[in-house]
């Protein structure tokens, strides 16, 4: 019956763990084609870092950086986040000097796409620190659908002072309004910095199994198996 208990645990945890299959793509900075601003192109890692960026393609996706050049990579691990990742980040005009007017994501075929999550690093009114929460940034979709977007602390893990803990990221499902689009844009009033992350389109978002969840099955397995046993015939 142990064998038995242990055996549904693992296939419960499985189904748990791959309910969001991949149908489509996870556009996450890195491996992808960056375009420079003087025209050469770099192929992107977790580790390096590209400060003038005119346009990136990852799986098909088109990420045009508007107004300005943009970045990608390891930016906040060039700070000091011992967290290794590649992000993309800008820096809005009329923010402390930045010149970036928006963020232009589509298919390099122009087929219609929906966006179902995305992770925001940074949105922050002050460079490298903590959000004040009057951050004014948005997602447009090309049917005109406009949702204000949450403000964010600097970074993943740590503020790029080194002193105080980051806000991680904050994580956005998305719902129908962002079914068969053709383009999504970022645009900000006032974030200086700005920051992205794990855009899942055409694929399907990823599931956190509520805590306890495991040990809840468990309980119940094990409580069935208990009344099973008590049913069974006194030899």
């Amino acid at each position: 019956m142990k064998m038995a208990i242990g055996v549904t645990l693992v296939v419960a945890a499985l189904t748990l763990g791959t309910s969001g299959a991949a149908f489509g793509a996870i556009i996450d900075f890195t491996g992808g084609i960056a375009t420079l601003d003087d025209s050469s192109t770099v192929t992107t890692t977790d580790t390096g870092l590209w400060h003038n960026v005119d346009y990136y393609v990852e799986n098909g996706i088109m990420v045009d950086f508007i107004g300005d050049v943009g970045i990608i990579g390891n930016y906040y691990g060039s700070f000091g986040d011992p967290i290794q990742n590649s992000v993309i980040h800008g820096h809005w005009a009329g923010s402390e000097g930045g010149t970036l007017t928006a963020i232009r994501f589509s298919k390099i075929d122009g087929s219609a796409m929906d966006l179902n999550y995305v992770d925001i690093t940074s949105n922050t009114t002050v460079g490298g620190f903590a959000a004040t929460g009057s951050e004014l940034s948005f997602i447009t979709t090309s049917g005109g659908y406009s949702l204000q977007l949450p403000s964010s602390d600097w970074g993943i893990n740590v503020l790029s002072d080194g002193t105080t803990p980051g806000d991680g990221v904050q994580r956005m499902w998305l719902d129908s309004n962002f079914d068969n689009i053709t383009s999504f844009t970022f645009t900000s009033q006032n974030a200086y910095c700005f920051g992205m992350d794990n855009f899942y389109i055409d694929e399907d978002a990823p599931r956190v199994p509520v805590p306890g969840s495991f040990l809840l099955t468990g309980i119940g397995l094990a409580g069935l198996a208990r009344f099973r046993k008590r049913r069974e015939p006194i030899a």
